[in-house]
């Protein structure tokens, strides 16, 4: 009886083995996208999101239960192989070690990875009761294993793990997009504008503003023929009405419904009669939650205000695809500047409203941000308590700042350049 039942639970064992590292190599390396069409197309969207909130737990098990059966199909083999065997031969065994190697590296380990990179999400599908079932009856045993990684995780003062949220998600995307710039799959142009449209749920809208000093209003007084005129200097489409001063925005003036006045059998008589409900926005609003609300609520410009109602800018569609694509110049933009300007290997001139994040990226500084400021106009004015005069200069660690260009309210242009003594100093010490 023996001869029979030995082999057939040592064939289940080896079965059982293979089924489960295919499930943990599909389950590994699942195309969510793939797996979400194979679902669709047998009309049974409910696994896909069973897969989802179950894959970790069932990936687990698997993993426990792939362990339990290789033991117990060497333990199988082992009493079959040297259970009547009297005297002990070590070059037997190291046979019997290759051979076995060999075969179970074969099929359960290159075999199951092969079959799960060509059919993974299939395979995934059809096995799915199983992994579930497997997934619950394990929980038990599974439970110990959490505990202990909780307990590592706090000795080592990392936070406990916890169920994958947008936040790692964000985190995996950003890794794999790295990896294909690395690997050419992506371009970095490409890997660029994808790394910024994650980015975007971070950033405030004050990062791609136009900020209040730099805004083109129309005073409520001008007649249309002066709108017109600026309207026609600026090159803007769109343009708040302003009244006593720029925080009292009566409206948007819109270049098409201005135009329109002029074949209306009763035209406007002020600027008031076509001014349209300006959108109004707190600065603190992040720049993909406006992107939505324009999608929805369908409108191209929106007022930033501060905590006390007062305006900090304006914000626009082309300014949040800007920050994604780089800018956009038409046919009515001057001539562009470059922000940021590379004198030489320890200099650069850069527009007082570059961001001091960008230049902490770009040339490795250790600028500090605040929440009093984003931009190194900002900084040097946080840093010297007044505007500056030209020709003003701030040490900041191993930067040395000259303000190259300022007026009456705000710094325009500065340089930054290394001091390299100071550098030199630090590598010393």
């Amino acid at each position: 009886m023996s001869s029979i039942v030995v082999p057939a639970i040592t064939g289940l064992c080896w079965f059982a083995s293979a089924l489960l590292s295919i499930g943990c190599y599909s389950l590994r390396n699942f195309s969510r996208s793939r797996l979400e069409q194979i679902c669709r197309a047998r009309k049974n969207e409910d696994r896909f999101g069973l897969i989802l909130k179950w894959d970790e737990q069932a990936l687990q098990a698997c993993e426990l239960l792939f362990g339990v059966s290789s033991i117990a199909l060497l333990m199988l083999f082992a009493a079959t192989r040297y259970g009547g065997v009297e005297a002990f031969s070590w070059w037997l065994f190291v046979a019997d070690v290759v051979g076995i190697t060999v075969v179970l590296g074969l099929t359960l380990l290159m075999l199951p990875w092969s079959l799960s990179r060509v059919w993974g999400e299939e395979l995934l599908y059809l096995l799915w009761p199983l992994l579930q079932f497997a997934a619950v009856a394990t929980r038990p045993l599974r439970n110990p294993a959490v505990w202990i990684d909780t307990i590592i995780h706090r000795m080592a003062g990392r936070q406990d793990p916890a169920p994958e949220t947008l936040e790692s998600f964000t985190d995996e995307l950003q890794s794999v997009v790295n990896e294909g710039e690395r690997e050419g799959i992506l371009e970095s142009r490409a890997g660029r504008m994808l790394h910024r449209v994650m980015e975007l749920r971070h950033e405030d809208v004050t990062a791609v503003m136009t900020p209040r000093t730099d805004i083109v209003t129309i005073p409520s007084t001008a007649s249309l023929e002066e709108a017109r005129r600026i309207l026609l200097d600026s090159g803007h489409s769109r343009i708040p009405v302003i009244g006593e001063n720029s925080d009292d925005i009566l409206g948007l003036l819109y270049t098409r419904d201005l135009l329109e006045q002029s074949g209306a059998p009763e035209p406007a008589t002020s600027l008031s009669d076509i001014v349209r409900e300006p959108t109004y926005i707190p600065e603190t609003t992040s720049i993909d939650t406006l992107l939505e609300q324009m999608k929805r609520e369908r409108f191209h410009m929106s007022i930033v205000l501060d905590e006390y109602g007062g305006v900090t800018g304006l914000v626009t569609l082309e300014d949040i695809l800007e920050e994604i694509v780089g800018d956009i110049e038409d046919e009515f933009d001057e001539e562009p500047t470059e922000q940021i300007q590379r004198i030489d290997d320890t200099t650069v001139e850069v527009d007082a409203r570059v961001h001091i994040d960008d230049l902490n990226e770009q040339f490795d500084f250790s600028l500090p941000e605040d929440e009093d400021y984003d931009t190194i106009g900002g900084f040097v004015f946080s840093e010297l308590g007044r505007i500056p005069n030209r020709g003003e200069k701030l040490n900041w660690r191993n930067l040395r700042l000259t303000v190259l260009d300022a007026d009456k309210r705000k710094v325009l242009k500065v340089r930054i350049e290394i001091d390299e003594t100071v550098v030199a100093a630090v590598d010393e010490s």
